[in-house]
This record gives C-alpha cells, sequence and structure tokens, in this order.
C-alpha cells in the first residue's frame, strides 16, 4: 500500500531508536499535526459556537414571531 518502504533510523529521546519504514512515519507525523491543530483550534471555536447560540437566542427574543406580520393587502 505504502510506497516508500525504506527502513530509516528515527531517533526520539529518551526513548531511544528504531529502524523504521519511511511512509508509516510521515503518515504518523501528518496524523499527530491533525490531531494537534484540531485540539488547537477547538477551544476558540467552541467559544465562537458559544458566542453565535447566545447571539441566535437574542436575536429570537428580540424580533416579533412570524405568525404576527400583518399583510398588506
Amino acid at each position: 500500500m505504502l510506497s516508500n518502504r525504506v527502513p530509516v533510523l528515527l531517533g526520539m529521546w529518551p526513548f531511544g531508536a528504531a529502524k523504521l519504514w519511511l511512509g508509516p512515519i510521515m503518515l504518523g507525523a501528518l496524523g499527530a499535526g491533525f490531531v494537534l491543530g484540531l485540539l488547537a483550534h477547538l477551544p476558540a471555536h467552541i467559544g465562537l459556537r458559544r458566542r453565535a447560540r447566545t447571539a441566535e437566542k437574542r436575536l429570537a427574543q428580540l424580533a416579533p414571531p412570524p405568525d404576527s406580520a400583518k399583510p398588506d393587502a
């Protein structure tokens, strides 16, 4: 499935080193970056959703219900 199966030496202090294929290392780094980016963005996203939900509730309280609108005709 992965075309790049060249073994490389991956050293991570203090865990030591291991010979692994380059393809899974790159996929693991991509997955770790995706998860870390998601976790970094999540607090801001939660705050924005909370503000939007609060604004929608306030707008619903301020605006008249759509059934009370009287047609001009």
